[in-house]
């Protein structure tokens, strides 16, 4: 039998070698099987945390293959890999999974279990005994586990020192007794094994109960390890790749790091690495390299780069960043690589003397440089490479956020210059911006606001159609500029931003990380530079766009789809480059002019701007440039379109690198090359459609066209190229055709005719262009007709209300007259009664039956023995209950997990007991990360009729919320229990439901704006029509202001009004209080309430978490950073702070986009209940104001003058406010910032707000201050009554 036994064994092992992958014998091949979602939470989270192992796996020539798929517990898939790491929960729903993992470490396989994997697969008794103890219970702190005494030179531990960390602390049950234990942690005086290895059959297996978060997985010692503890199970030899440096730190004893992820301190500072060490600690993508293009000395600081027509790059390198310098210190550096080996070995210095410029580009044979406040053009004319021509072609820039200047100018297929701008702003006249993308002339002039963004945004991106994307801070990575503001403006719509287009803002380091707010997150975004080359495989293709991640040590990769909605996806697909060097800091990657990928290492510890300018480890003597290439990239051979003729331009129009397309079309535009028109036509004719499904040399041949000036109407035979483009093969040529039409009646005609089209990203700019045309009243009613097609397609909604204000506004009246007529028996039926509230639970009742248990729930024994299964027999409605029972003890429970939104929540159901005994009995309990735990009653005993269990609970936070059915609750029990029809009901809601407008609104209102006589005649209409179907027109009237009315017209709408349905009388009322009308409605309009605030009490300590999304702009202290244009927050009352932070969540602050601090904050609170809100500000409170500087050095006489005027009646002679008028603490917020706010509320960007009746006051007196200079001398006189 024994002999039996052997053959077979061997046989085994025999399939286990011939299924192994034929490799390297010097590279191990890891399975890392693991749990988690792209989400930011590293709680049990194999998708992120596995990366922290890349760097020592990789420096011991290991590859680490990450699957979440635990059907890949096979052979096939088994054999493949020397060891494999899991780091799971699953159940064992297919014990043949099992079986497979058992079969491939018993002839070999090495396996790390960590973990929660202890607790898979639902107590299986082989896999227990395959990794030699199961999970129990555990509770959490920090603790330091103790390796065993005469093992601590087990390879296993790979040397390893006892660390500190805070961790779960398990307990465990069913230990092997075959098992060694490595490492063991007291528990209450008792050594609990924490950290053992056995063998089974040929096999090893290691287990360490470490790992739940990331703050355990970026832990020094459990990073080794886990690296030393996979190659031992894996029983093989490894060599140390000895191109990748040893990594070395210095104790932070002075705590220079900053530390929001509370650390443990001191903290350690990684010594810096020269530029070849720091270039081996780069992770890319397999068949991707990265060169050293240029570093430091020749570079430091690298803010960012441009390429010349002869493919020669320009860096701009900043050494006075943060501050501008009277005498500048920065310098613009020609970089050449003479010898084609992919260095950069010549450098001249372009320009210098400027002092912190963020952004540049070239055109017509020099560089735009945005230098803030001012934009300067810089040109060569004599051949040294010395600039010898400055020019200042704009100013306006802001200089108070020195971070958040103007960056990424870019070339557009308009024949102008766009940029990304963040906080600094820009002000011109009473044109002012923030945080958005905007275009100008290539001479400087028009500057032009095309769509807000949020936060301290630094990143543009134009694709090789022309769509605009961009990336910005706080967790926003990538958007899509769905509708420029310009077509806003030629209508008078309400601006929309830009969309977010990313599924997950989460990024994916290799190393430690150190961020401000948005742990885990793209809290500082940096570029969004799509592929548009063609040397990269074709998946990157106009389809990659290169995110930086500086706070992170990555270039992240976003992959770009459309979405059938009018707009795009932005699938966040992880690191395109990681760095395991502390310092490398990636702020751009750019496709060059030889197709490759050129990444900027800004390459500094210190990333955060607010607070740490100061900061003694900011760097300001590195800097690195890598030139990133495919293994079967083409090799470049350089072009020079200094001096070619304009028959050699025209070719280039269809080289594969749109920044050679691109440059070809500027010099043909820019140097007006009228003889290339023909040649233009011509290629416009071409059908053809490359792989990614367009023509570009089509779309650069019709704006150049468009650059020249032929499709003005001047030249037909250009005209009709461009009508020829409209029904091209390609929807990407035809949505540019559709941009370069004149605005013409033909030209509308031709557009209303293409409103069948397809492809949505080409009918959003058929229907953009269409809102600019003349007007039509016959497009009005085609425009209608495609209202239910795009229902629900953001992106489409707003292009598609554009075209119908254009072309629509008299449509109002015939869709009025074509409704149902009005039955004043249904007006005056009384309300039906209201709805139950829905179950939310799925499968409540438990008549869906899946293997034996119900369907949807999870059935799980938790504690000694016990079984669960659907019970027929007994049940209190319907066929099944779900059924619980132990004879021997033990304990047990069905779970379910919906996702829940703030507010309260009430859970119910029936149960029915026989015989029960023990401590818990059978419970209801409900417990998550966004709410406090809450259990219902305990029953015992035998209880033969059904018994309903209920409790209530509230959710803080939109989280997923544990629902269970307990018997025993952890500990043992006996007996049996029945549980049915479970109930869970919202019974309140903290969620903010954005209001949706109805087109029929907008159509109304555009003929409402006509005048009082336009308002009676569709008023009497209405009146005519059922109430329901009216409602949305009346909506039209609630906004409009300052309309004229005669005492005639006054009476003639006070009778219709009479007459008008109940529910119509409230929009009359709201339009009688705007215009100061008196419609018989006054008692209507007294109930028409503002904003009311739901003042709640608050939790420090709580609190103190929700704040850190707070310190990145207002500083560690909440004293409020004039950089971040915040204001100080401690010496605010407590009622003040939970009103304004609750308006912002409301809308009612921050719903414009042109408030871009606000529209952020806006943004930021609707991530918070009003509890977590109240516990954010209870925290803030617990710290001391600091006194405000006299920044803007105001007349303080004249000061006192008007703030007694304009403020003293509501905020007090003190300053101190009044709680009874909302007034606010002044006393302690910076003069910068009240000036802002005055302004704010003088331009209507603040205080309009629906409900805001405060800031309407505001408003009324900021536009009574005679100018900005008053407002300086009453913020400088505020500043004077500190005490």
């Amino acid at each position: 039998m024994k002999f039996i036994c052997k053959i077979i064994l061997w046989l085994n092992i025999l399939a286990f070698l011939s299924c192994f992958k034929i490799q390297d014998s010097e590279t191990l091949q890891i399975l890392f099987l693991g749990g988690g979602s792209p989400e930011p939470n590293t709680s049990h989270n194999g998708f992120i945390n596995y990366h922290k192992l890349k760097p020592n796996f990789m420096r011991n020539n290991m590859n680490i293959t990450f699957s979440s798929n635990i059907d890949d517990l096979n052979k096939e898939v088994l054999f493949k890999y020397d060891a494999v790491i899991m780091y799971i929960s699953a159940s064992n729903d297919k014990p043949e999974r099992v079986k497979a993992l058992i079969e491939y470490v018993e002839v070999g396989g090495g396996l790390v279990a960590l973990h929660n994997t202890s607790g898979a697969f639902d107590g299986d008794e082989d896999f227990i005994s395959l990794i030699g103890g199961q999970f129990d219970r555990h509770g959490s702190g920090r603790f330091t586990a103790k390796i065993v005494a005469d093992k601590e030179t087990h390879p296993a531990l790979g040397g390893i020192s006892e660390f500190e960390v805070w961790d779960e602390t398990y307990i465990h049950k069913n230990l092997n007794k075959d098992r060694i234990d490595l490492m063991v942690r007291d528990e209450n005086g008792r050594q609990e094994p924490w950290t053992w290895v056995r063998n089974q059959g040929n096999g090893r297996i290691f287990y360490s109960a470490y790992g739940h978060n990331g703050a355990v997985w970026e832990n020094f010692n459990f990073q080794k390890l886990v690296t030393s503890a996979t190659i031992w199970a894996s029983n093989k030899k490894v060599s140390v790749n000895l191109n990748i440096p040893e990594l070395t730190y210095t104790s932070d004893v002075d705590n220079l790091l900053y530390n929001y992820e509370d650390r443990k301190t001191p903290q350690f500072i990684q010594d810096k690495l020269s530029p070849e060490q720091s270039s081996s600690c780069l992770i890319l993508p397999d068949g991707f390299e990265a060169q050293l293009f240029v570093h430091e000395p020749e570079i430091v600081n690298p803010i960012d780069m441009t390429w010349d027509d002869r493919g020669r790059m320009y860096v701009a390198v900043t050494n006075d960043y943060p501050y501008i310098k009277e005498n500048g210190n920065d310098k613009i550096i020609i970089c050449e690589d003479k010898d084609g080996d992919g260095k950069a070995d010549k450098f001249t210095t372009f320009a210098e003397g400027f002092s912190l410029f963020t952004g540049m580009c070239w055109v017509n044979g020099g560089i735009i440089l945005a230098q803030a406040p001012d934009m300067f053009f810089l040109k060569d004319t004599d051949g040294d490479d010395r600039a010898d021509v400055i020019k200042k072609i704009n100013s306006g820039w802001g200089i108070g956020d020195t971070h958040g200047g103007p960056s990424n100018l870019k070339y557009g297929f308009d024949n102008k210059i766009y940029g990304c701008l963040g906080g600094g702003g820009f002000t011109r006249d009473k044109d002012r911006f923030s945080a958005a993308i905007w275009r100008m002339g290539v001479n400087g002039e028009d500057v032009t606001l095309i769509s807000n963004l949020s936060g301290n945004s630094w990143g543009l991106g134009i694709s090789e159609d022309f769509e605009l994307f961009a990336s910005s801070a706080n967790k926003v990575p990538a958007l899509h500029i769905h509708v420029p503001y310009p077509y806003f403006d030629a209508v008078g719509l309400k601006k929309e931003p830009a969309l977010q287009i990313f599924d997950y803002s989460t990024f994916y380091p290799v190393t430690v990380t150190r961020q401000g707010d948005h742990f885990g997150s793209y809290t500082a975004a940096a570029g969004f530079d799509i592929y548009t080359a063609r040397s990269f495989p074709e998946r990157f293709w106009n389809k990659t766009a290169f995110v930086g991640a500086p706070t992170g040590k990555l270039l992240g990769n976003f992959q770009l789809k459309e979405d059938e909605e009018g707009s795009y996806t932005a699938e966040n697909e992880g690191s395109f480059v990681a760095s395991f060097d502390e310092r490398t800091a990636p702020i751009q990657g750019k496709t060059g002019p030889d197709g490759n990928i050129y990444m900027i290492d800004w390459n500094n510890l210190i990333m955060m701007h607010g607070g740490h300018l100061e900061n003694p480890l900011r760097d300001k003597s590195h800097g690195r440039i890598y030139r990133i290439t495919h293994k079967d990239s083409k090799k470049f051979h350089g072009l020079n379109l200094r001096n070619v003729d304009t028959g050699e331009l025209i070719n280039i129009l269809n080289h594969d690198n749109m920044f050679w397309r691109m440059m070809a079309q500027q010099k043909l535009v820019q140097g007006k090359k009228y003889d290339a028109i023909p040649s233009l036509i011509n290629l416009t004719k071409s059908k053809t459609v490359d792989g990614i499904g367009s023509n570009p040399a089509v779309i650069h041949a019709l704006w150049t066209l468009h650059g020249l000036g032929q499709l003005d109407g001047s030249n037909d035979e250009a005209i009709s190229a461009v009508k020829t483009a409209l029904y091209h093969p390609s929807a990407m040529v035809r949505k540019n055709a559709v941009q370069v039409l004149p605005k013409t009646n033909e030209s509308a005609q031709l557009l209303a005719n293409m409103l069948e089209e397809q492809n949505f990203n080409t009918l959003r700019h058929i229907l953009l262009r269409l809102s600019a045309m003349p007007k039509n009243d016959e497009f009005g009613e085609i425009i209608y007709k495609l209202k239910n097609e795009i229902e629900g397609m953001k992106a489409l909604q707003a292009p598609y209300n554009l075209a119908l204000i254009r072309h629509g506004s008299n449509l109002a009246e015939k869709l009025i007259s074509e409704g149902p007529p009005r039955n004043k028996k249904d007006e005056n039926a009384k309300n039906q009664i209201k709805n139950k509230p829905q179950n939310i639970l799925k499968n409540p009742s438990f008549e869906e039956v899946e293997n034996g248990v119900p369907k949807d729930w999870v059935a799980k024994v938790h504690y000694g023995k016990a079984s669960l299964n659907s019970d027929s027999s007994i049940a209190r409605t319907g066929r099944y209950s779900g059924k619980i029972k132990s004879k021997m003890g033990g304990g047990a429970e069905l779970h379910i997990v919906p996702y829940l939104e703030a507010g309260e929540y009430l859970l119910s159901g029936w149960v029915k007991t026989e015989g029960v005994e023990g401590n818990n009995g059978v419970l209801l309990k409900a417990e998550g990360s966004g709410m406090k735990a809450k259990e219902s009653p305990k029953l015992k005993g035998t209880n033969e009729d059904w018994q309903k269990l209920q409790l209530n609970f509230k959710v803080d936070y939109d989280s997923g919320v544990l629902i269970y059915c307990l018997f025993g609750a952890w500990a043992e029990a006996k007996g049996t229990v029945w549980f049915d029809d479970m109930e869970l009901l919202q019974l309140t809601s903290d969620k903010v439901v954005p209001k949706v407008v109805e087109v029929e609104s907008l159509i109304a209102k555009e003929a409402f704006k006509e005048g009082a006589d336009s308002i009676i005649r569709l008023a009497k209409l209405i009146n005519t029509r059922e109430e329901k179907f009216t409602i949305p027109f009346l909506e039209g009237l609630t906004e409009l202001e300052n309309i004229k009315f005669s005492d005639k017209q006054i009476k003639l709408l006070k009778d219709i009004v009479v007459d008008a349905s109940p529910k119509s009388k409230m929009a009359y009322a709201i339009f009688g209080s705007n215009n100061n009308i008196d419609l018989g409605l006054s008692k209507l309009a007294t109930a028409i309430k503002g904003f009311e605030v739901e003042l709640l009490i608050g939790d420090p300590m709580k609190g103190k978490e929700y704040s850190k999304s707070c310190v990145g702009c207002h500083g560690k202290n909440f004293s409020g950073l004039i950089s971040e244009r915040s204001p100080s927050l401690p010496q605010l009352s407590n009622w003040y702070m939970q009103g304004q932070l609750q308006k912002y969540k409301q809308n009612i602050l921050g719903y414009k986009v042109e408030d871009s601090d606000g529209y952020l904050m806006s943004s930021l609170m609707k991530d918070y209940s009003n509890q977590q809100i109240a516990d954010m500000i209870s925290y803030i409170k617990t710290f001391q104001p600091r006194k405000q500087l006299n920044m803007l050095n105001g007349d303080l006489e004249n000061g006192k003058i008007e703030y007694q005027l304009n403020c003293m009646a509501c905020h007090q002679e003190n300053g101190k406010g009044n709680k009874q008028l909302y007034a606010p603490n002044l006393v302690g917020l910076s003069d910068v910032y009240i000036v802002n706010q005055l302004i704010k509320y003088r331009d209507g960007i603040r205080g309009s707000g629906n409900g805001d009746k405060h800031g309407k006051v505001m408003q009324l007196f900021a536009k009574n201050l005679k100018n900005e200079t008053v407002m300086k001398d009453i913020a400088s006189y505020i500043i004077s009554l500190q005490e």
